[in-house]
């Protein structure tokens, strides 16, 4: 009974040291998944699924321990992105998940963008199956949804991070460098100028600040702690 006891007592310790190497091996594992097929099969976890509408011109695909991420190169966003989990094509179920909106700043005539300001808001978003499937871009406002939002909302929180990129980006390129703009582009040094003379307080809307909206990032929840990551921003790189 002894030796029966301690030989179970040494299989249960190897077991755990097992599952313990396969948890650290999983969560450090990473690579980079070739878009060379539309759609293209995905194993995360014990789900079976495919991601439709990539093309390896606009996307790159990573998976990094429990996390797919979706990462934008160029222009494209997901209006054309569905997920369909092979698996579970007859269960009614839905996906949980976060989006997070950020502001870009524009500026004259696109001389340089402010691709994000600092702030940022967030929201729960819940995905509906049909049959297995889902469609990403259904979860999105619209611009006109978000400029409401943020005019209501957060219109003094953007109005002083933009207020002060601005500020400083026409000091620093335009009104310090004058050679560069007066024989070719002076309205720019004018327009600098003009801007200068205002006070924060002299903006009273996001149209008059040049500013858009968009989404950064979605989360989705896949369950036991596998997540799919979409970002729209196209110089993310994965940790």
């Amino acid at each position: 009974m002894k030796t029966i006891a301690i030989l179970l007592l040494i299989s249960f310790l190897t077991s755990c040291g097992y599952a313990h190497k396969e948890e650290k091996t999983n969560i450090n594992y990473s690579k980079v998944i070739a878009l060379d097929h539309d759609p293209v099969l995905i194993q995360l976890g014990n789900k079976k699924l495919t991601l439709k509408g990539l093309n390896q011109e606009d996307f790159s695909l990573v998976q990094k321990g429990k996390t797919l991420f979706i990462i934008k190169k160029l222009y494209l966003g997901i209006d054309d992105l569905q997920i369909e989990f092979i698996d579970n094509k007859d269960q009614d179920f839905l996906l949980t998940g976060e989006i997070e909106y950020g502001v870009s700043q524009d500026l004259i005539d696109g001389i340089r963008t402010i691709e994000f300001l600092p702030f940022y808001f967030k929201e729960d978003i819940l995905l509906h199956n049909n049959k297995g499937k889902f469609i990403l871009s259904t979860a999105i406002k619209t611009t006109s949804q978000l400029e409401a939002i943020c005019q209501e909302k957060y219109f003094d929180e953007i109005r002083k991070e933009s207020y002060l990129v601005q500020k400083q980006f026409y000091q620093n390129e335009i009104i310090d460098n004058p050679e560069k703009y007066k024989d070719c582009c002076p309205e720019y040094i004018e327009y600098a100028t003009q801007f200068l003379s205002k006070k924060e307080r002299d903006f009273h809307s996001l149209q008059s600040l040049f500013v858009e909206f968009t989404y950064k990032k979605i989360t989705l929840n896949i369950g036991n702690g596998y997540h799919i990551v979409f970002y729209n921003i196209n110089n993310f790189v994965p940790d």
